[in-house]
């Protein structure tokens, strides 16, 4: 049965192949609809040059009298939402003083990397590193107090 199975699927992949690359009566069905192929690929060329130069042509001029006043508007924004990721960013993520790496602050202690957790107990802020299982609902409430401690401490900012 299992040669059977063999058989049947080598010859399944043969004609898989020999129709991949093109067989003797694909080539020249192939080749007739090619030739209508560049009559359209013809056809649909010139009118996309045609367009890009009308609408390049009109786009810029008309662009270049609002982008004055839009780069205006835009650098005092830009200014704005600057203003509000930078403290955005000490709270979603905390630096490591030792070696200056950055790592998101984690939804879950479990998640924490193990500077963080080190951290926080040399903080003084837990009392030990907790190990999975002892993750209930009174630590992890004291963990996450602990979290928006260390965040807002400037040495891991």
């Amino acid at each position: 049965m299992a040669e059977l199975l063999f058989i049947a699927t080598t010859i399944f992949v043969a004609y898989v192949v020999f129709v991949v690359m093109g067989g003797k009566k694909e080539k020249p069905e192939t080749s007739k609809p090619e030739p209508a192929k560049p009559a359209i690929q013809t056809e649909l060329a010139p009118p996309p040059p045609a367009a890009v130069k009308t609408t390049a042509k009109p786009a810029p001029a008309k662009a270049a009298t609002p982008k004055p006043a839009a780069p205006k508007a835009s650098k005092s924004a830009p200014a704005k939402k600057a203003a509000a990721p930078t403290p955005a960013a000490p709270v979603d993520s905390l630096k490591n003083p030792k070696t200056g790496e950055v790592a998101k602050v984690p939804a879950s202690y479990a998640f924490a990397k193990r500077w963080i957790k080190d951290a926080l107990v040399e903080e003084g802020l837990l009392d030990k590193v907790y190990k999975n299982n002892e993750l209930d609902n009174a630590a992890n409430a004291k963990i996450q107090a602990a979290l928006q401690q260390l965040k807002g401490m400037s040495k891991y900012q």
